[in-house]
């Protein structure tokens, strides 16, 4: 992996239409106002000011050399591939970012990765990477492609991802969705809603509300299960988190025992 250096970016200025007009090689034929909705989204800043003001956070905590020291870790630790990482202030306005995630967020893609930062600690910065980078992996290990995903592979997907964060950090560290319900009520909430709506593709609407779990959806439904599902069937297979990366969504899922016999 290479971080790349988005604080000489951020030195200059700011301006997250500028930002994005860097981006605009790693996107392709998309406008810097196309990426720059598209990261919005996801959780990158969006005033000027703000942004400075968290750039100035970030440079003082040297967090571009500990992403640095840290990724060449996970890349050796998962034999993984080299992709650029960008870091760029988090969005600090967002509330869901805030509650949920600890005012970070990420975002992955076969080829790249996002880092959303705010006044994070290392053991925080820790987590989302893990998280993210893991994604990377998978996506690059997993004989199905990311386009050919459905509502269930993303359930996997992050599933096998915060169970990395739990296998690396702690169980103190997983997100606090991994908590939220017992090992029942995601049994339930499988077979009710997940299983009758697994082969739904991203394009769909209900395909994040499903995942994030809004509207009359248990909250953070998509996540919470992932977690449960993978967590469940590293107990029942006696394996770890890098025995996984090409293990099928269908292969996990059945031998989790999320439904039962």
């Amino acid at each position: 992996m290479t971080v790349v250096k988005t604080n000489e970016w951020l030195e200059q200025s700011a301006d997250h239409l500028k930002i994005c007009e860097r981006l605009k090689p790693y996107f392709h034929e998309n406008n810097p106002e196309d990426i720059s909705k598209y990261l919005h989204a996801f959780g990158m800043f969006r005033g000027e000011q703000t942004g400075q003001s968290l750039y100035s956070n970030l440079k003082k905590n040297k967090v571009w050399e500990f992403v640095k020291s840290d990724e060449a870790f996970l890349k050796k630790e998962w034999g993984g591939p080299d992709v650029p990482i960008f870091i760029l202030p988090a969005d600090a306005g967002n509330r869901k970012m805030r509650n949920e995630f600890g005012g970070k967020s990420g975002l992955a893609f076969h080829d790249k990765l996002f880092l959303f930062l705010s006044d994070n600690s290392k053991k925080e910065i820790q987590v989302i990477l893990t998280h993210e980078y893991h994604h990377v992996c998978r996506l690059a290990k997993d004989p199905k492609k990311e386009k050919d995903y459905t509502l269930i592979d993303a359930v996997i997907l992050e599933g096998l991802a915060e169970n990395a964060v739990r296998e690396r950090m702690g169980e103190e560290f997983a997100g606090s969705w991994t908590k939220r319900y017992s090992k029942e009520q995601i049994s339930q909430f499988y077979q009710s809603i997940i299983e009758p709506n697994q082969d739904l593709k991203r394009d769909s609407r209900k395909f994040s509300q499903l995942m994030f779990g809004t509207g009359f959806y248990p909250k953070m439904l998509g996540y919470a299960a992932g977690y449960h599902i993978v967590k469940c069937y590293m107990e029942m297979t006696k394996t770890n988190i890098k025995d996984l990366f090409a293990v099928s969504s269908d292969e996990i899922v059945k031998k989790s025992l999320i439904k039962p016999n």
